[in-house]
């Protein structure tokens, strides 16, 4: 009886030691490090959002304007919180125009929108001058290639 008490606690203690080798082994691996976009791609996209939104009021396709918009804000904010301790740049002074955009978009008023879209415009050349990169310069596009793009045979036009 002493030795089947002996030989029950030498496999017990065998179970416990390959059980804690056991969890040792299923560690999660280490952690990947965040990718953090650099601010240039987040203000390339938001680049590419201004000129689509200018197409959108263009042919007053309301839906896409007022999504387009939606972007352009949701790439100031990103930019805003991943890169907060730019002392230089105030993103914020966009707001009036992009609250002059959305009225014009809900009113689907192509006039309106014009003249937001023109200090929408710039406001973000502002915002290039004061950070040092005025040498960037965003205008109000005068053609557009998604209306000769081979991926597309849709209208875009939203009247």
């Amino acid at each position: 009886m002493v030795a089947i008490r002996r030989i029950a606690m030498a496999a017990a203690a065998c179970a416990v030691a390959s059980l804690t080798a056991l969890a040792d082994d299923q560690k999660p691996p280490p952690a990947q490090p965040v990718y953090t976009p650099r601010l240039n791609n987040i203000m390339i996209l938001t680049q590419l959002g201004h000129f689509k939104l200018w197409y959108a009021g263009a042919v007053q396709n309301w839906p896409l304007a007022n999504y387009e918009l939606e972007q352009i804000r949701a790439s100031i904010r990103l930019a805003k919180t991943l890169y907060p301790d730019s002392d230089k740049s105030n993103m914020d002074t966009m707001r009036p125009a992009a609250e002059d955009l959305d009225k014009a978009i809900k009113a689907k008023d192509a006039a309106s929108f014009t003249g937001a879209y023109g200090k929408l415009t710039a406001a973000c050349n502002n915002c290039h001058e004061a950070t040092g990169f005025g040498f960037i310069k965003i205008r109000v596009p005068r053609l557009s290639p998604i209306e000769t793009s081979p991926f597309s045979d849709e209208s875009f036009t939203g009247k």
